[in-house]
Protein backbone atom coordinates (compact mmCIF):
# COMPACT_ATOMS: atom_id res chain seq x y z
CA UNK A 1 0.00 0.00 0.00
CA UNK A 2 1.45 3.22 -0.82
CA UNK A 3 1.36 6.18 1.71
CA UNK A 4 0.11 9.46 0.73
CA UNK A 5 0.54 12.68 2.80
CA UNK A 6 -2.95 14.84 3.45
CA UNK A 7 -2.50 16.47 0.55
CA UNK A 8 -2.97 13.46 -1.32
CA UNK A 9 1.26 13.17 -2.57
CA UNK A 10 3.73 10.40 -1.75
CA UNK A 11 5.30 10.35 1.43
CA UNK A 12 9.28 9.54 0.93
CA UNK A 13 10.83 6.46 2.70
CA UNK A 14 11.82 8.03 5.60
CA UNK A 15 8.83 9.83 6.37
CA UNK A 16 6.66 6.69 5.72
CA UNK A 17 9.47 4.37 8.19
CA UNK A 18 8.76 6.96 10.65
CA UNK A 19 5.39 6.36 10.59
CA UNK A 20 5.99 2.72 11.07
CA UNK A 21 8.00 2.90 13.75
CA UNK A 22 5.65 5.63 15.40
CA UNK A 23 2.71 2.78 14.78
CA UNK A 24 4.97 0.36 16.48
CA UNK A 25 5.43 1.88 19.09
CA UNK A 26 1.57 2.17 19.97
CA UNK A 27 0.36 -1.30 19.29
CA UNK A 28 3.49 -2.07 21.87
CA UNK A 29 1.84 -0.04 24.41
CA UNK A 30 -1.36 -1.51 23.80
CA UNK A 31 0.04 -5.23 23.95
CA UNK A 32 1.93 -4.28 27.28
CA UNK A 33 -0.65 -2.50 28.80
CA UNK A 34 -4.07 -4.29 28.10
CA UNK A 35 -5.24 -4.09 31.41
CA UNK A 36 -4.92 -0.36 31.52
CA UNK A 37 -6.89 2.61 30.43
CA UNK A 38 -5.29 3.52 27.49
CA UNK A 39 -6.48 7.15 25.97
CA UNK A 40 -5.77 8.48 22.33
CA UNK A 41 -3.43 10.51 24.53
CA UNK A 42 -1.15 7.88 26.24
CA UNK A 43 -0.73 5.96 23.15
CA UNK A 44 0.11 9.31 20.93
CA UNK A 45 2.66 9.83 23.51
CA UNK A 46 4.37 6.24 22.98
CA UNK A 47 4.50 7.24 18.73
CA UNK A 48 6.00 10.36 19.78
CA UNK A 49 3.36 11.94 17.70
CA UNK A 50 0.31 14.80 18.50
CA UNK A 51 -3.25 12.32 19.25
CA UNK A 52 -4.35 14.45 15.82
CA UNK A 53 -1.76 13.38 13.69
CA UNK A 54 -1.18 9.97 15.46
CA UNK A 55 -4.85 8.75 14.52
CA UNK A 56 -4.34 9.73 11.55
CA UNK A 57 -1.45 7.93 10.30
CA UNK A 58 -2.56 4.65 12.43
CA UNK A 59 -5.35 4.34 10.48
CA UNK A 60 -3.86 4.99 7.53
CA UNK A 61 -1.23 2.19 8.14
CA UNK A 62 -3.53 -0.41 9.61
CA UNK A 63 -7.20 0.76 7.91
CA UNK A 64 -8.54 0.69 11.93
CA UNK A 65 -8.87 3.77 14.64
CA UNK A 66 -6.38 3.11 17.11
CA UNK A 67 -9.66 2.11 19.48
CA UNK A 68 -10.86 -0.43 17.24
CA UNK A 69 -7.11 -1.87 17.19
CA UNK A 70 -7.21 -1.93 20.80
CA UNK A 71 -10.23 -3.56 21.28
CA UNK A 72 -9.55 -5.94 18.87
CA UNK A 73 -6.35 -6.83 20.72
CA UNK A 74 -7.93 -7.27 23.71
CA UNK A 75 -9.85 -9.50 22.85
CA UNK A 76 -7.22 -11.71 20.70
CA UNK A 77 -5.46 -11.71 23.99
CA UNK A 78 -8.09 -13.52 26.15
CA UNK A 79 -8.35 -15.84 23.22
CA UNK A 80 -4.91 -17.35 23.64
CA UNK A 81 -5.13 -17.24 27.29
CA UNK A 82 -8.04 -19.40 26.99
CA UNK A 83 -6.54 -21.16 24.91
CA UNK A 84 -3.27 -21.68 26.33
CA UNK A 85 -4.20 -20.90 30.12
CA UNK A 86 -5.72 -22.59 32.68
CA UNK A 87 -7.00 -19.19 33.98
CA UNK A 88 -10.56 -18.30 34.52
CA UNK A 89 -13.13 -16.85 32.47
CA UNK A 90 -13.17 -14.14 35.35
CA UNK A 91 -9.55 -13.77 35.14
CA UNK A 92 -8.95 -13.55 31.84
CA UNK A 93 -11.45 -10.89 31.45
CA UNK A 94 -9.55 -8.92 34.24
CA UNK A 95 -6.24 -9.17 32.54
CA UNK A 96 -7.34 -7.80 29.39
CA UNK A 97 -9.18 -4.77 30.72
CA UNK A 98 -12.80 -5.62 31.19
CA UNK A 99 -13.85 -4.56 34.55
CA UNK A 100 -17.54 -6.48 33.77
CA UNK A 101 -18.11 -9.72 33.11
CA UNK A 102 -20.81 -9.64 31.45
CA UNK A 103 -19.74 -6.61 29.13
CA UNK A 104 -16.35 -9.21 28.41
CA UNK A 105 -18.53 -12.17 27.56
CA UNK A 106 -20.86 -10.14 25.68
CA UNK A 107 -18.47 -8.59 23.14
CA UNK A 108 -16.33 -11.78 22.54
CA UNK A 109 -19.47 -13.88 21.80
CA UNK A 110 -20.41 -11.18 19.38
CA UNK A 111 -16.66 -10.73 17.41
CA UNK A 112 -15.82 -14.35 18.04
CA UNK A 113 -18.87 -16.13 17.45
CA UNK A 114 -19.19 -18.50 20.45
CA UNK A 115 -19.48 -17.38 24.33
CA UNK A 116 -15.76 -17.42 26.44
CA UNK A 117 -16.39 -20.85 27.93
CA UNK A 118 -17.04 -23.06 25.36
CA UNK A 119 -14.10 -21.30 23.08
CA UNK A 120 -12.43 -22.94 25.45
CA UNK A 121 -13.65 -25.92 25.07
CA UNK A 122 -13.42 -26.53 21.42
CA UNK A 123 -9.84 -25.70 20.94
CA UNK A 124 -9.23 -28.13 24.06
CA UNK A 125 -11.03 -30.70 21.58
CA UNK A 126 -9.84 -30.26 18.75
CA UNK A 127 -5.81 -28.18 19.86
CA UNK A 128 -3.56 -30.79 17.62
CA UNK A 129 -5.88 -31.26 14.87
CA UNK A 130 -4.71 -29.18 11.96
CA UNK A 131 -6.08 -26.27 10.93
CA UNK A 132 -6.03 -27.38 7.24
CA UNK A 133 -7.83 -30.15 8.03
CA UNK A 134 -10.79 -27.96 9.38
CA UNK A 135 -10.63 -25.64 6.44
CA UNK A 136 -11.05 -28.10 4.07
CA UNK A 137 -14.36 -29.79 5.76
CA UNK A 138 -15.57 -26.16 6.08
CA UNK A 139 -15.30 -26.30 1.98
CA UNK A 140 -16.48 -29.33 1.64
CA UNK A 141 -20.02 -27.64 3.34
CA UNK A 142 -20.43 -24.73 1.68
CA UNK A 143 -21.91 -24.38 -1.38
CA UNK A 144 -21.15 -21.94 -4.08
CA UNK A 145 -23.67 -19.55 -5.15
CA UNK A 146 -25.57 -19.95 -8.42
CA UNK A 147 -25.18 -16.28 -9.54
CA UNK A 148 -21.84 -15.25 -7.65
CA UNK A 149 -21.93 -10.75 -7.57
CA UNK A 150 -18.13 -10.78 -6.60
CA UNK A 151 -15.46 -13.20 -8.04
CA UNK A 152 -12.20 -13.31 -5.35
CA UNK A 153 -9.06 -14.23 -6.87
CA UNK A 154 -6.71 -15.31 -4.05
CA UNK A 155 -2.88 -16.09 -4.67
CA UNK A 156 0.61 -16.23 -2.78
CA UNK A 157 0.89 -17.36 0.80
CA UNK A 158 2.43 -20.30 1.58
CA UNK A 159 2.78 -21.81 -2.01
CA UNK A 160 1.67 -25.56 -1.50
CA UNK A 161 -2.02 -25.49 -2.46
CA UNK A 162 -2.86 -24.55 1.15
CA UNK A 163 -6.37 -23.67 1.72
CA UNK A 164 -7.34 -19.88 2.09
CA UNK A 165 -10.66 -18.57 3.68
CA UNK A 166 -12.20 -15.72 2.26
CA UNK A 167 -15.13 -13.36 3.72
CA UNK A 168 -17.06 -10.65 3.20
CA UNK A 169 -16.93 -8.36 6.59
CA UNK A 170 -18.07 -4.89 7.67
CA UNK A 171 -14.21 -3.60 7.97
CA UNK A 172 -10.50 -4.26 7.78
CA UNK A 173 -10.80 -6.76 11.20
CA UNK A 174 -11.76 -9.92 10.62
CA UNK A 175 -14.46 -10.67 13.21
CA UNK A 176 -18.46 -11.29 13.44
CA UNK A 177 -20.43 -13.78 11.09
CA UNK A 178 -18.73 -12.25 7.43
CA UNK A 179 -22.00 -12.03 5.34
CA UNK A 180 -20.41 -14.38 3.01
CA UNK A 181 -17.48 -17.13 3.21
CA UNK A 182 -15.66 -19.48 0.71
CA UNK A 183 -12.67 -21.72 0.64
CA UNK A 184 -10.03 -22.12 -1.78
CA UNK A 185 -7.09 -23.69 -2.85
CA UNK A 186 -4.48 -21.07 -3.45
CA UNK A 187 -4.13 -19.90 -5.75
CA UNK A 188 -7.70 -20.13 -6.87
CA UNK A 189 -10.91 -18.13 -7.51
CA UNK A 190 -13.93 -18.22 -5.53
CA UNK A 191 -17.59 -16.43 -6.18
CA UNK A 192 -19.83 -14.88 -3.05
CA UNK A 193 -22.96 -12.69 -2.97
CA UNK A 194 -23.18 -9.38 -0.96
CA UNK A 195 -26.33 -9.03 0.72
CA UNK A 196 -28.17 -5.89 -0.56
CA UNK A 197 -27.12 -2.47 0.68
CA UNK A 198 -24.31 -4.16 3.07
CA UNK A 199 -21.06 -2.50 2.48
CA UNK A 200 -18.27 -5.70 2.67
CA UNK A 201 -14.99 -6.17 2.46
CA UNK A 202 -13.49 -9.00 1.38
CA UNK A 203 -10.56 -10.65 3.32
CA UNK A 204 -8.89 -13.49 3.10
CA UNK A 205 -6.56 -15.62 5.48
CA UNK A 206 -4.15 -18.91 5.31
CA UNK A 207 -2.28 -20.72 7.82
CA UNK A 208 0.70 -23.29 6.59
CA UNK A 209 -0.17 -26.58 6.59
CA UNK A 210 1.59 -27.59 10.27
CA UNK A 211 -0.44 -25.26 11.82
CA UNK A 212 -2.85 -26.97 14.72
CA UNK A 213 -6.24 -25.28 15.53
CA UNK A 214 -4.76 -23.76 18.71
CA UNK A 215 -1.66 -22.32 17.25
CA UNK A 216 -4.21 -20.95 14.49
CA UNK A 217 -6.92 -19.08 17.00
CA UNK A 218 -4.12 -17.87 18.85
CA UNK A 219 -2.66 -16.59 15.65
CA UNK A 220 0.40 -15.22 17.40
CA UNK A 221 3.05 -16.34 15.18
CA UNK A 222 3.48 -14.27 12.11
CA UNK A 223 5.56 -16.06 9.78
CA UNK A 224 2.95 -18.98 9.42
CA UNK A 225 -0.10 -17.08 8.97
CA UNK A 226 -0.79 -15.33 5.69
CA UNK A 227 -3.66 -12.53 4.96
CA UNK A 228 -5.01 -9.88 2.44
CA UNK A 229 -7.36 -7.19 2.35
CA UNK A 230 -9.62 -5.64 -0.28
CA UNK A 231 -7.94 -1.79 -0.64
CA UNK A 232 -11.72 -0.70 0.43
CA UNK A 233 -15.53 -1.49 1.26
CA UNK A 234 -17.48 -3.19 -1.58
CA UNK A 235 -21.35 -2.41 -1.80
CA UNK A 236 -23.63 -3.33 -5.04
CA UNK A 237 -26.17 -1.91 -6.24
CA UNK A 238 -29.03 -3.04 -8.96
CA UNK A 239 -26.34 -1.41 -11.67
CA UNK A 240 -23.77 -3.06 -10.71
CA UNK A 241 -22.12 -5.25 -12.96
CA UNK A 242 -20.26 -8.17 -11.34
CA UNK A 243 -16.99 -7.17 -9.92
CA UNK A 244 -13.76 -9.10 -9.33
CA UNK A 245 -11.13 -8.42 -7.19
CA UNK A 246 -7.33 -9.64 -6.09
CA UNK A 247 -6.39 -10.90 -2.71
CA UNK A 248 -2.35 -11.36 -2.87
CA UNK A 249 -1.46 -13.16 0.61
CA UNK A 250 1.17 -12.25 2.38
CA UNK A 251 2.71 -13.06 5.71
CA UNK A 252 0.90 -11.05 8.63
CA UNK A 253 2.94 -7.74 9.70
CA UNK A 254 2.97 -6.33 13.20
CA UNK A 255 0.60 -3.59 12.11
CA UNK A 256 -2.11 -6.05 10.86
CA UNK A 257 -4.97 -6.28 13.07
CA UNK A 258 -5.74 -9.24 15.07
CA UNK A 259 -7.63 -12.17 13.70
CA UNK A 260 -10.62 -12.06 15.81
CA UNK A 261 -13.15 -14.81 13.96
CA UNK A 262 -13.62 -18.11 15.45
CA UNK A 263 -12.57 -21.40 14.52
CA UNK A 264 -15.47 -22.69 16.63
CA UNK A 265 -17.75 -20.36 14.16
CA UNK A 266 -16.10 -22.39 11.14
CA UNK A 267 -16.80 -25.23 12.92
CA UNK A 268 -20.08 -24.39 13.00
CA UNK A 269 -20.82 -23.75 9.69
CA UNK A 270 -18.94 -26.59 8.81
CA UNK A 271 -21.02 -29.09 9.97
CA UNK A 272 -22.65 -30.09 13.31
CA UNK A 273 -20.92 -33.42 13.19
CA UNK A 274 -17.45 -31.67 13.87
CA UNK A 275 -18.30 -30.66 17.00
CA UNK A 276 -19.10 -33.86 19.83
CA UNK A 277 -22.75 -32.20 21.50
CA UNK A 278 -21.14 -33.00 25.03
CA UNK A 279 -19.19 -29.41 23.88
CA UNK A 280 -22.95 -27.92 22.53
CA UNK A 281 -23.79 -26.30 26.20
CA UNK A 282 -22.73 -22.27 25.72
CA UNK A 283 -21.88 -20.82 29.02
CA UNK A 284 -19.28 -17.76 29.96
Amino acid sequence: MELTSTAGRPVTERTADMWSQAVLRSIGTMREHLGDDLSLRTLAQAAWLSPFHFHRVFHRLTDSTPARFLAAWRIAEAKRLLAYSDDSVTDVCMHVGYASLGTFTSQFTRVVGVPPGRFRRLVQAYADVPFHDIVERLGAALAPPEHPEVTVSVDGGPGDGALAVIGLFDGAIPQRRPAGCAVVRTPGTAGLVIPPDTACQPLAMCFERSVTVREAVAATDLDRCYVAAAPGPILLDDATSPVTVELPLRRRRPTDPPILLALPLLMAVAGADLVDTSLAAADC
